[in-house]
């Protein structure tokens, strides 16, 4: 199966809809968030209030409770010039969502009206920094529709080393890819199969890249760079952070990746960027060994 075509381009399909306008219908039992980081140490908990507003779409409502004093987290650190991204892909990984609320109110609650691209349940991110407790991100597992348009069963990715958005694919070197440790991917963003040249930054960095494993759903978030200079900042846990590069700079075709998947398995990929002038998704699937 030609992963292009397994996959949908999930990012153009999420519109963020106005709020005044919408139907008035009854939110949901608040549900509970599961954490998404293998290996970091759990510090918040969440809960998701999922309110419906028309077909597909339903407006979310996201609390943070700090575990240790058991208070609202009220306070954010803003990574990426965000307090909070969001992201969402459907239970056979066939979409991808990634979009940003307005600042939280002052009772520390993140809202946001989304519309899905299509029904089924989904798998939802909350990726935020609490204040003063470093990365946090909990999932939420929110069925759209199902019971209006039965989700029917999809046979699992599979692995392709080539994915691509409109006229722009991504060559991707994952060999060096090893569970438990930080590794470095290359990649090369091409358009109508030349290196493109017409790249801008996307939150100040040259791409973005989210792991999901498709056994556990384990979430990683890493950012990639122009090179991958000695000594230059890496990343801890599982969110690896590029550099900001320079808003005047060229971005080149051939970029870096530093990425730490937790465990051996498959994992589902998208990587982000800006060509021409637009938000890019490239779909991948990747298959993570085990260290030697």
């Amino acid at each position: 199966m030609d992963v292009r075509h397994f996959f949908m381009a999930g990012a153009a399909a999420l519109a963020v809809t106005g709020m005044a306008a919408r139907p008035s219908f009854a939110a949901e039992a608040p549900l509970s968030g599961a954490f998404a980081l293998p290996g970091i140490t759990e510090k918040v908990t969440a809960e998701l209030t999922v309110r419906e507003t028309g077909p597909l779409a339903r407006e979310l409502v996201i609390a943070f409770t700090d575990k240790m004093t058991g208070q609202p987290v009220t306070q954010f650190d803003e990574e990426l010039a965000r307090e909070l991204h969001l992201l969402a892909t459907d239970s056979a990984f066939s979409t991808f969502v990634h979009e940003h609320p307005e600042k939280p109110g002052p009772d520390g609650r993140f809202r946001i009206e989304v519309r899905f691209p299509k029904a089924g349940l989904y798998h939802v991110y909350a990726d935020v920094m609490p204040k003063g407790l470093g990365q946090q991100v909990v999932r939420f597992d929110v069925p759209v529709d199902v019971e209006k348009t039965p989700v029917a069963q999809q046979s699992p990715p599979v692995a392709a080393a080539e994915g691509s958005d409109g006229p722009y694919s991504i060559e991707l070197d994952a060999a060096a890819l090893r569970a438990g440790a930080e590794n470095m991917i290359a990649l090369t963003i091409l358009k109508d199969g030349r290196p493109a040249t017409d790249l801008g930054l996307y939150l100040g960095v040259p791409a973005h890249a989210v792991f999901v494993s498709t056994d556990d759903l384990g979430y990683v978030h890493a950012h990639a760079m122009a090179d991958a200079p000695k000594g230059g900042h890496h990343a801890h846990g599982q969110h690896a952070h590029g550099s900001h590069a320079d808003p005047g700079a060229a971005i080149p075709a051939k970029l870096m990746l530093h990425a730490a998947p937790p465990r051996a398995g498959r994992y589902a990929l998208w990587i982000q960027f800006m060509g021409g002038g637009e938000v890019r998704t490239v779909p991948f699937v990747v298959t993570v060994p085990p260290a030697p």
